[in-house]
């Protein structure tokens, strides 16, 4: 960590983080690209995870992403950098970050020798034979690393999947100058569970899915049941990368039996987003601002699937800002935004076919938020 953003975070000096804080609002030099990506060395080597998971780079990496499709406004940009900046002042860091390396001895099965060395929880052999995979086969590797992921996925409710997905996305797939020290992250997490030397992918497929299965995913209130959705839809994003290979088995298998066979399509929500969504919609922020009910879930979830299907683009920007500005670090949780960016997502790239399932993901998320909020 290098930087003088991050140097400040490592630091901890609350004065220079306050007078950083003011400079960020007079300073039009700054993007949220550019911000995050100063930040992303640290995100990815969180300590005591606050949450029990990578969320904070989860995060900042749908939010970068936005700011990069030029779906925020500076105003937008601009909550979400002191947004991001609060929360990070709350956390702590470990100093590591992981360049590109010369490699002198390779083998002839990297992606083989890296398996045997997680068998043995030995993460930083395993990073050894997976940056020679990287150079060879990095498709291939980004696949196996998610595939492992996603075994462990029922047991820690889909972070090993849902955060680290983005993460290859954005960022391993890119060659971004963070994209080794994302790989060693991403092993090291890996390393808390018993990986099998022999792991094949094939043994965790599953050949098709139930057609209901989003609905099942979306069904529900509460953390748990708002992770079914958020899993789901990242296993959709994952098909649809420019890294995956359509014959590489997704690991449907497990996470379905384990989660969501059992779990029955809620016929409240269902019912809720059959309605007609005759709304008045908000021509700005300020007017969105006023319509954003706390206490009305039905009336906000309808106002938000309105805007969807109707001012998608303003959405994107009112929403994440409307977010930020309602931070408060007693009540935040990244769920919030990764809630939303994957409901409208979900929409917005038609990752399924099942229309009302994407309505009844997008009221999910609207009302997980508005829940919080009110407790």
């Amino acid at each position: 960590m290098d930087s003088h953003l991050r140097q400040l975070l490592l630091e901890g000096d609350s004065e220079r983080e306050e007078e950083f804080l003011r400079r960020l609002e007079e300073d039009d030099n700054w993007s949220a690209v550019s911000f995050i990506d100063e930040m992303l060395p640290g995100l990815l080597f969180e300590a005591n995870l606050t949450y029990g998971n990578f969320h904070q780079v989860k995060m900042a990496v749908f939010l970068r992403r936005l700011s990069r499709e030029n779906k925020l406004s500076r105003e937008s940009e601009l909550a979400v950098m002191k947004l991001l900046f609060s929360e990070s002042r709350e956390r702590s860091w470990l100093n590591v970050q992981v360049g590109r390396a010369d490699l002198p001895r390779r083998v002839d099965d990297p992606s083989g020798r890296m398996l045997e060395e997680l068998a043995e929880n030995n993460a930083h052999n395993a990073m050894y034979y997976a940056l020679q995979h990287y150079e060879e086969n990095p498709d291939r590797l980004q696949e196996l690393l998610l595939s492992l992921g996603g075994v462990y996925g029922p047991e820690n409710l889909g972070h090993s999947l849902s955060c680290f997905f983005p993460v290859m996305e954005e960022l391993v797939n890119t060659r971004h100058p963070a994209a080794e020290s994302a790989i060693f992250s991403y092993l090291l997490y890996l390393n808390r569970y018993d990986i099998p030397a022999d792991f094949d992918p094939a043994d965790y497929s599953l050949d098709s899915l139930p057609d209901d299965a989003m609905r099942r995913a979306a069904s529900g209130n509460g953390i748990v049941n708002l992770h079914h959705m958020i899993t789901l839809t990242i296993y959709r994003m994952w098909e649809s990368a420019s890294f995956h290979d359509d014959n590489f088995p997704l690991p449907y298998k497990i996470y379905y039996q384990k989660r969501l066979e059992g779990k029955n399509v809620s016929t409240a929500r269902r019912e809720r987003v059959e309605g007609d969504l005759d709304v008045d919609l908000p021509d700005d922020f300020s007017g969105f601002y006023e319509r954003f009910s706390y206490d009305d879930v039905k009336r906000t979830t309808k106002l938000i699937r309105a805007l969807a299907a109707e001012k998608r683009e303003e959405l994107w920007d009112w929403i994440i800002r409307l977010y930020a500005l309602d931070y408060d670090k007693e009540s935040w949780n990244p769920h919030f935004y990764t809630g939303i960016y994957l409901a409208l997502k979900l929409k917005e790239q038609n990752l399924i076919d099942d229309s009302l399932a994407v309505e009844m993901a997008l009221d999910q998320a609207v009302e997980y938020y508005l829940n919080s909020m009110s407790t």
